[in-house]
């Protein structure tokens, strides 16, 4: 699909939003870091937090290539678009592939979710603080990573189309 002229304004509105969720998604790491930390430190294990964080972004640097892919294909179809005058052939077929695109990314979430779910009480199981703090600051991680990713390919496709 070529691109003629795209709606910046609404590219740009998208782009807002995702800082917004950027800055909530910042705000709940430190939250959770510092609680994680501090619970580690009660626990007599402040050596597991650096190790939930190494680990997190152990996870962040294997995922980093798909999630970009992922951002960079989401932020085709959303200058895509943002294009006026859209046949109902394209708008159909831009919906189907924003719907793949939700697809992955709804699928990243249930594993995260049911890995957090699925993580043993921490009565039963001495690691479950660790492994649940690995899991969710590398869901943080992972949702930064895209909303930054978006952004930048949004950025770098609408300087390609001038």
């Amino acid at each position: 699909m070529t691109m003629l002229n795209p709606d910046v304004k609404r590219v740009h509105r998208t782009m807002i939003v995702y800082r917004v969720v950027q800055v909530v998604l910042i705000a709940l790491l430190g939250y959770m870091a510092f609680n994680f930390q501090r619970l580690f430190a009660l626990r007599g294990r402040p050596d597991q937090f650096i190790t939930s964080i190494v680990t997190a972004i152990v996870v962040q640097l294997i995922l980093i290539y798909p999630i970009y892919r992922l951002a960079w294909r989401d932020a085709g179809i959303e200058i895509e678009g943002s294009v006026p005058g859209l046949s109902s052939e394209q708008l159909a077929a831009l919906r189907k592939r924003r719907l793949m695109g939700d697809l992955w990314k709804s699928c990243a979430v249930i594993f995260f979710l049911t890995f957090v779910v699925m993580a043993p009480d921490q009565a039963k199981a001495k690691a479950a603080p660790l492994v649940l703090s690995c899991t969710l600051f590398s869901f943080l991680f992972a949702c930064l990573s895209y909303f930054q990713c978006f952004n930048f390919s949004v950025r770098k496709r609408l300087k390609q189309a001038e």
